[in-house]
């Protein structure tokens, strides 16, 4: 499977990796402490910066036993001399005495500029009552350093953070509780709920996907004053957080250049489904959408699609499935296709006849667990699970999938030799070698129909015949996330609510939030 080079998404480095990039440097004789100033300093010039039109008064600064603390530290102290009418206060989880090395050097300096250091008891009482009165509360117990749940008096002091409500929490590398690999909850602990997090040296695909997406807020990266050594990258891991570009279509294009895309699925009780696929194929710019179905949709639901109802006889199924499938630019498997008999001998049909790009959705997934099959050389798949579809694909629980959203991406990439679009807050793309995340969340999207309406959009992209040259498989199915992503922000601050959407609307919406050349 081939990438498109032509864009140059961010990395996402791994905490490992972070770490070589800080060995790499102090090597190259950077002092470790002029990393940890400058981290420091950055962070606070972020929160000075956020709360220009609503000065602050009393600031928490959470210190840890590590070296996440001592950037902490040097946070405290760098508000402290802008803001000298400002309490400022730095809670540490244990003996500050007992910091060590940069971390050590910072507590120093911090005391010396008049930061009070307290230590921080475990009890909850005194922890609410010490927050109470704090409109800024900075998390700098671990950062990047957690490989356990969080316990202790650093539990309770998160737990009394996160239940402030009226209080801006700033998480410094990492919200601590948060695995910065896989964006999971380390253990199912405690963890750090940030409106902001100033992320340090390189940005972390835990902050954009799974749950550390939710629990990350805003993720500001803040430099370290010098150069990254980037060959210290190894994971292939990118965000990519702009679109892909797409070309404007043509004014003499014909529906013939935007493609033919067929949709097969929408049986009985089910057909809403396989109409809101062709919806999304329609809104995303497909010339012609035709949906092949055991129990055909009225055509009343969207007039311009085709509807063919297949025979019953399955010889006589198979046959006319096989000549629709041989005039499809990108085809559709899944939507509505139900799980009986006749989806299972459709879904085999397909997987095994069809040449166009093909899309596999809903139970399309289903019968591909279980048939368990493999695209012929030349042919691309995309497959497009949510967290159950990919535990059953994977054959792993619903938990595993979440907690490693990228390497069950690549795990299914390479088990089905597919892309692999994984849905949920920080959707992922994968082709087993490398990755993508696209930091879309919204309500919007969480609504029955809004995964099919995405993919009708990703096989109308692939459908395309003369847009862009050879089809680039990535950079089109990039370009059908990010438009599904867009559209459900966009269709949320239209209506003002974060509840109510219908996935026709995000449908409709798709081509609007398209970015032409």
């Amino acid at each position: 499977m081939s990438t498109d080079d032509r864009l140059s998404p961010e990395r996402l480095l791994t905490r490992d990796e972070v770490r070589t990039i800080d060995k790499t440097l102090i090597a190259r004789g950077v002092p470790g402490v002029l990393l940890m100033e400058n981290a420091g300093r950055g962070a606070a010039e972020v929160i000075l910066e956020r709360t220009r039109s609503k000065p602050l008064r009393d600031v928490a600064v959470l210190v840890g036993p590590g070296n996440n603390g001592g950037d902490g530290l040097v946070v405290a102290r760098h508000l402290r001399l802008h803001l000298p009418d400002v309490a400022v206060v730095a809670w540490c989880m244990a003996d500050p005495a007992q910091l060590a090395g940069d971390a050590a050097v910072m507590r120093d300096a911090a005391t010396a500029c008049g930061v009070p250091l307290r230590v921080a008891a475990d009890d909850p009482h005194a922890a609410a009552l010490a927050l109470g009165a704090c409109d800024c509360i900075v998390d700098a117990l671990f950062g990047t350093g957690l490989s356990r749940p969080i316990e202790g008096a650093a539990a309770t002091w998160v737990l009394a953070a996160n239940a402030r409500k009226e209080t801006l929490r700033v998480a410094l590398d990492v919200p601590s509780g948060i695995d910065a690999d896989r964006g999971a909850v380390v253990g199912d602990g405690a963890a750090f709920r940030a409106d902001l997090t100033v992320t340090f040296a390189a940005q972390k695909a835990g902050l954009h996907t799974g749950p550390g997406r939710v629990l990350a807020g805003e993720v500001v990266l803040a430099t370290l004053g010098v150069a990254i050594p980037t060959s210290v990258a190894r994971s292939r891991c990118w965000l990519e957080s702009t679109a892909p570009r797409t070309p404007a279509r043509r004014p003499d294009a014909h529906k013939g250049d935007a493609g033919r895309v067929l949709v097969v699925g929408g049986r009985r009780g089910m057909t809403g489904a396989a109409v809101l696929a062709a919806r999304g194929a329609h809104r995303m710019g497909a010339g012609v959408v035709a949906v092949a179905s055991t129990e055909a949709p009225s055509a009343q639901h969207l007039a311009e699609t085709m509807v063919t109802a297949l025979p019953a006889d399955p010889a006589a199924r198979d046959a006319k499935l096989r000549k629709m499938l041989q005039r499809a630019d990108a085809v559709v498997l899944g939507p509505g296709l139900g799980r009986d008999e006749a989806g299972s001998h459709m879904a085999a049909t397909v997987l095994g006849a069809c040449e166009a790009p093909l899309v596999i959705d809903a139970d399309g997934l289903w019968h591909l667990a279980a048939l368990g099959l493999m695209p012929a050389a030349g042919r691309a798949w995309v497959l497009t699970p949510h967290p159950l579809e990919m535990s059953r694909l994977l054959g792993v629980d619903t938990k595993a999938v979440n907690d490693d959203r990228v390497g069950s991406a690549r795990r299914a990439a390479g088990l089905f030799n597919a892309w692999v679009v994984l849905k949920g807050p920080g959707t992922v793309l994968s082709d087993a070698g490398s990755t993508w995340v696209m930091p879309y969340m919204t309500p919007a999207l969480a609504v029955g129909g809004s995964g099919d309406v995405l993919a009708g959009a990703i096989a109308a992209r692939l459908a395309e015949r003369n847009s862009d040259g050879p089809i680039m498989v990535r950079t089109r199915v990039a370009s059908a996330v990010h438009a599904h992503g867009r559209a459900g922000e966009r269709l949320t601050a239209q209506r003002g609510a974060s509840r109510g959407a219908l996935a026709t609307e995000v449908a409709d919406l798709l081509a609007v939030v398209l970015e032409p050349d």
